[in-house]
């Protein structure tokens, strides 16, 4: 800018300079030019009265000087008198226009222009009383001439106005430009400066108020999101980073942006996936931290078919990892229950098909044979609603109801099995409104006083107690040891596989329970002690 200014500051100088030195030569030239044409007037005005006073015209010219041309010419164009030339060696003058003019109207006037000598001649005609022609000629320069005569002492002018600009310039520009350079960016509005800029100024400050706050958010965004985010340049220098990357990647120990990443992160792999997404290809890498799974995605910044950087997320994908996991254990666990009571079945059955078995052991065959079939039927029964649960589908619309009505009903289906087994079961509390699945919270009460008749020893008590949205159940049964009580909702988890085989458990009783209690928002306790019995609550939210 200082440059811009220097140089349109000394250009507009040396224009006006020179302009203004050629409107002087003009101006004087145009004066010059009007004394000169006044002067041969006035002079042939004054010969021409000499000459009315003379007796004889040519004799007057004897000894005359004049530092302008005088000519008198005869009323036919011969040349009497010339003061620069001798008269006879002139031609003829009637073809002369100051001479034709003068002759018709008494006085005439013509400039002849010399490109050779860059001058011209004014010629000043006037006609005398014995009717000859008296003329008055002066050369002048042109005014190309003049200023071509003048042009040595311009430009010594011009120069010294040139120089002079040269130094008005470079002040003037520094001292334009130094508050444009002192000018504080971070807040605009509060530099002192030309007011010319204020509107500049002011959508300045707008725009960087925008930004920050755009950056702001972004940066509380990033900050607080559960994945792991890393910007990278194209020499692999972190732009940004937030602190779930830090914390998996193993570079919390301070400002890491600015440094390179393979150089602040030592974890296995990474360094190969940066340098895979370097040069303009994608890559993932599975990870693991502190009991917790991970997936790195590296992309690399494309533009213009360049590779100008990388973004690296990281994933967790723990829940995604655990439910595979349990997927496959799922499948595992659903082949071996069905298995176990299929193969029961089908070698009672070809025992009595080949008639090995005696006539007194088919009826008992026949029972196992039907037991293990009750079982079977059973497991696929809640395989089914496992099924139902998961994808939230068979289980109803819901409704208010009674949540004491329902613990009742489901106790009712039980106190014959109860009973048989010698366990006394109770069911007391008050009506407590809830908004439940009608058959679904039906079967998640039948699983929970179901479990708990199976695992009480005759003699015992299961009681169900409802207060308000709160169902529990407790037994005096064998209960849970401690180190089973974190897994016992899983799916096909049993704490002692023989006694829930003998008492006819699927092991998907409890993950019933958990998947309803998940879909109508209730929390769900455990209380046991083994050897004391267990207590499990049911705590649905209110009715708003």
């Amino acid at each position: 800018m200082t440059r811009r200014i220097f140089r349109s500051v000394v250009i507009s100088a040396l224009l006006a300079a020179t302009l203004a030195a050629a409107l002087i030569v003009l101006s004087l030239f145009g004066i010059y030019e009007g004394d000169m044409t006044g002067e041969l007037r006035s002079e042939a005005d004054s010969l021409r009265y000499a000459l009315s006073r003379a007796v004889d015209e040519q004799a007057y010219f004897d000894g005359f000087s004049s530092r302008n041309r005088v000519t008198l010419i005869a009323g036919d164009g011969t040349v009497l008198y010339d003061s620069s030339t001798d008269a006879a060696a002139l031609d003829n003058h009637a073809l002369r226009p100051e001479v034709q003019n003068a002759l018709e109207n008494g006085w005439g006037e013509a400039e002849r222009y010399s490109d050779t000598l860059a001058e011209s001649t004014y010629y000043y005609a006037l006609r005398t009383d014995d009717g000859n022609i008296l003329r008055v000629a002066s050369v002048r320069s042109s005014a190309l001439g003049v200023l071509l005569s003048v042009l040595p002492s311009l430009s010594v002018i011009i120069a010294v106005v040139v120089l002079f600009s040269l130094v008005i310039a470079r002040i003037e520009a520094q001292r334009i430009v130094a508050p444009l350079n002192a000018l504080d960016l971070r807040a605009p509005l509060e530099n002192k400066i030309y007011d010319e800029l204020t509107p500049l100024l002011t959508r300045m400050d707008r725009h960087m108020r925008a930004r920050d706050e755009a950056r702001r958010n972004l940066s509380t965004i990033v900050d607080n999101m559960r994945e792991g985010m890393v910007l990278l340049d194209y020499q692999g220098i972190i732009l940004a980073m937030n602190s779930s990357a830090e914390i998996v990647l193993g570079v919390s120990d301070g400002d890491n942006i600015g440094k390179d990443m393979l150089s602040a992160c030592h974890t296995p792999g990474v360094g190969d996936a940066v340098y895979t997404a370097l040069t303009g290809r994608y890559t993932s890498l599975p990870m693991e931290w502190n009991g917790r799974h991970y997936q790195l995605l590296a992309n690399p910044v494309l533009a213009r078919g360049r590779t100008e950087g990388a973004v690296l997320l990281v994933l967790d994908v723990t829940e995604h990892y655990a439910a595979e996991q349990s997927r496959r254990e799922f499948t595992a666990n659903v082949s071996h229950e069905l298995k176990t009571p299929l193969t029961s079945i089908s070698g009672y059955a070809e025992i009595i098909r080949d008639g090995v078995a005696r006539p007194e052991d088919i009826p008992g065959f026949a029972g196992r044979i039907h037991s293990e079939a009750a079982r079977l039927l059973n497991l696929i029964n809640d395989i089914l609603a496992l099924s139902r649960l998961d994808e939230r589908r068979g289980i109803g619309e819901s409704e208010n109801m009674s949540l004491l009505a329902a613990a009742q009903e489901a106790a009712a289906g039980l106190e014959v099995i109860a009973r048989e087994k010698g366990v006394e079961l109770h069911v007391t509390g008050d009506s407590g409104p809830v908004r439940a699945y009608r058959v679904l919270l039906g079967e998640m009460l039948y699983n929970l006083i179901d479990n708990a008749v199976k695992y009480t020893p005759a003699g015992g008590r299961v009681d169900v107690q409802v207060k308000g949205t709160r169902c529990m159940v407790r037994d005096t049964g064998i209960g849970i040891p401690a180190e089973h009580q974190g897994r016992i909702f899983e799916r096909f988890y049993r704490v002692d596989k023989s006694h829930s085989r003998a008492t006819g458990g699927t092991g998907l009783g409890l993950s019933i329970v958990k998947h309803g209690a998940e879909i109508h928002g209730a929390e769900i306790r455990l209380d046991s002690r083994e050897g004391r019995g267990t207590c499990i609550t049911l705590e649905f939210p209110p009715l708003a």
